[in-house]
């Protein structure tokens, strides 16, 4: 195992410790169709990364047989959004795990998001989640805003 996959997985495994086991009890047993489309409706162009990085990108995506992926921790983060608001969160948080599995999926040379920043990022999000639910559209925003400033 690279550096970089044991990387993935400790920042997966600390974000899986956050999740409660009733929300991953919920989370089986949920049918919302906004929450399934979370699952099946991305598509992204990864003609721009090599076949490694995609592989990268689709580990950050799914997640392994020990760690969640970011569909996975999206679906958690889903749990605990108000129903009118869920659809929205769903396609910002899509957008947010494109653009970081972009970015971290690359060469660790010359990729600009690291393991860190996934760590804090998720983090901060599964925390919102938890205790100020009302609160992660800004949370949201806040990390697509740092990531900007990043990327740019």
């Amino acid at each position: 195992m690279n550096l970089k996959h044991f990387s993935l997985l400790a920042l997966f495994c600390s974000l899986a410790l956050a999740a409660t086991p009733a929300m991953a009890d919920k989370q089986k047993q949920y049918a919302d169709p906004a929450m399934a489309h979370a699952a099946t409706n991305q598509q992204e162009d990864l003609s721009s990364l090599t076949p490694e990085e995609r592989d990268w990108y689709r580990t950050f995506q799914e997640g392994t047989f020990l760690v969640s992926g970011w569909k996975e921790i999206t679906r958690e983060i889903l749990e605990s959004t108000t129903p009118e608001l869920r659809e929205h969160q769903r396609k910002r948080l899509e957008q947010l795990g494109r653009k970081i599995g972009m970015e971290w999926s690359r060469e660790n040379a010359i990729r600009r998001v690291d393991n860190k920043m996934l760590k804090e990022w998720g983090d901060e999000l599964k925390k919102t989640a938890r205790t100020n639910p009302e609160h992660l559209p800004e949370v949201i925003a806040s990390i697509d805003e740092q990531l900007n400033s990043i990327l740019n």
